[in-house]
């Protein structure tokens, strides 16, 4: 379960493969039948059997087996976990009355369930099994975008029973508009007509857009269903859709080809919890850990290389190999110590894998406009370093330079040729542009900073044979820097071969019998 002290209430639905539901299996779980676990409270929910959770499991099961026409899982696990500090204020009742906030948002209200609340971790979870098939009509409801509600929920009951707030997707966006909310007022109070507005707000990264009978303000380059948008009238409720339409006409959707000066990210998802789970029982070093430690490595192993052979000859000295994975890359162990060869995204690193190259590090926020840094005339910070050959310019005006190369994200309406201006304002001359060619120029050519792109040609899988020297071992989180601790992690070691002892079970017999904790 997740362990960070950052975290407040989170939600996760724990997938199972349709062959390996069961239903008493996870109720067992869910009871803490098995060694290890801590049961804090349990109960059931929609049952006819009531309280009886034996009976309860039984009913289910028999509900399940009703139902034969489905291939799919017919179990929903939901974990929630808290953190350690809200998990004193909240009351049984009170979980009890957050599993229904839940399942009112998940469309479960009527189905029955299994729930129990496990303390055998840094952050207190409550565990729900959803019965997906319906005890009376007996279909299958799963629910749409279960994601978003979840996590709509979470910061609904953070609010409601005054929780330590974690950022969801809604409130980081709402974060990130209420930081601009007086530059993006002013843009609404300029604006003459749509593209107007539209123009004003590309600069932040926004867009209005309509949705059902209203506004929303999104975030440019995200689609509706990712969250990443408010009501108009929630950021102003001056700025309904008809007051706008009066103002400014008939809606009309953005032109697109505007300057974009920043936009809005959504923040990393926070560090690998199924990585630290792993350090906290076992004291030992995740693989996650190892990767990120030798980021440094990495990066000087790309820049060293010429060819992708030469990369991961590199690679494999720590027994690291990149191979494609999906639409991406990973980081996978060749040096055969974790479970089942353990993968890291290579996007970890601050770096990612272009078709012909290593971008060495990610573009830095701002980077995705037009006309911003890339040598066009007019632009104030226009740079002298940018490589001129992918167009041609016949400017006579003294204070104009070549335009230089464009982002990879502004290649989209580029068949219209560009004025140049003087400080008066008139068009002094035009600036020749053929798209086409601009594509089929080099990826080093294309990118706004030539010494970001490491060109190694198109991406190779490694060849093997490689040595390897020093890859990921079974190595402890904290340093042990005295005798006496290089003496416990021995005895350690012996003991999780013989008993197989987590760390935490033995630093506590460890304290028991010499007064030590080595906090791992």
């Amino acid at each position: 379960m997740p362990s960070s002290k950052l975290n407040a209430m989170i939600s996760k639905r724990i997938h199972c493969e349709p062959q390996n539901d069961n239903i008493k299996r996870l109720g067992l779980y869910i009871n803490a039948g098995h060694e290890g676990e801590k049961l804090f409270a349990k109960w059931t929910a929609g049952c006819y059997a009531g309280q009886d959770y034996d009976l309860a499991i039984d009913e289910i099961k028999a509900t399940q087996g009703m139902n034969t026409r489905t291939k799919k899982e017919k179990t929903y696990h939901m974990v929630v976990s808290f953190h350690p500090e809200d998990f004193k204020k909240l009351s049984l009742e009170d979980f009890k009355n957050i599993e229904k906030e839940f399942a009112a948002a998940l469309g479960f209200e009527e189905h029955q369930r299994l729930c129990g609340i496990h303390i055998n971790t840094d952050n207190p979870h409550m565990h729900v099994a959803y019965n997906m098939i319906h005890k009376e009509k007996y279909t299958r409801h799963d629910p749409f975008y279960d994601y978003y509600k979840r996590d709509k929920t979470c910061r609904l009951l953070e609010e409601k029973y005054k929780l330590k707030i974690d950022v969801g997707v809604e409130q980081q966006f709402s974060d990130y508009v209420k930081q601009r909310q007086s530059d993006v007022k002013q843009a609404f109070d300029n604006a003459r007509d749509w593209q107007s507005l539209h123009k004003e707000l590309a600069v932040y990264g926004l867009t209005v857009q309509m949705r059902g009978n209203g506004c929303i303000l999104a975030a440019i380059g995200h689609k509706q269903k990712d969250g990443h948008h408010i009501k108009l009238s929630d950021f102003d409720e001056n700025l309904s859709r008809k007051k706008l339409q009066d103002r400014l006409g008939s809606y009309e959707k953005s032109a697109g080809d505007y300057e974009v000066k920043e936009f809005f990210q959504r923040k990393p998802k926070r560090e690998n919890a199924k990585a630290k789970d792993f350090e906290t029982k076992t004291g030992l070093k995740s693989f996650d850990t190892f990767v990120l430690e030798s980021k440094e490595f990495i990066a000087r192993a790309a820049v060293k290389s010429d060819t992708w052979q030469d990369f991961h000859r590199e690679l494999a000295r720590i027994g690291l190999e990149v191979k494609p994975r999906g639409a991406g890359f990973v980081l996978t162990d060749i040096g055969g110590k974790t479970k089942k060869n353990s993968s890291i995204p290579f996007s970890k690193t601050g770096m990612r894998i272009a078709k012909n190259g290593i971008i060495l590090e990610h573009p830095k926020k701002g980077d995705m406009n037009n006309g911003r840094d890339t040598g066009q005339p007019g632009n104030r910070n226009t740079a002298t370093q940018r490589n001129t050959s992918t167009s041609t310019c016949t400017c006579r005006q003294p204070g104009f330079r070549q335009p230089g190369p464009l982002s990879q994200n502004n290649l989209r309406k580029l068949s219209k040729c560009r004025l140049a201006y003087h400080g008066t304002g008139q068009a002094e001359d035009i600036l020749s542009f053929d798209a086409r060619s601009y594509r089929r120029k080099p990826e080093s050519l294309r990118w706004g900073n030539d010494e970001r792109l490491k060109i190694l040609g198109e991406f190779e899988p490694s060849n093997g044979g490689y040595t390897i020297e020093n890859p990921y071992k079974f190595e402890p989180v904290k340093k042990l820097n005295s005798a006496k601790e290089r003496e416990a992690w021995k005895i350690y070691i012996s003991e999780q071969k013989q008993h197989n002892y987590n760390w935490i079970k033995f630093n506590k017999n460890f304290q028991r019998f010499y007064g030590e904790d080595y906090g791992m």
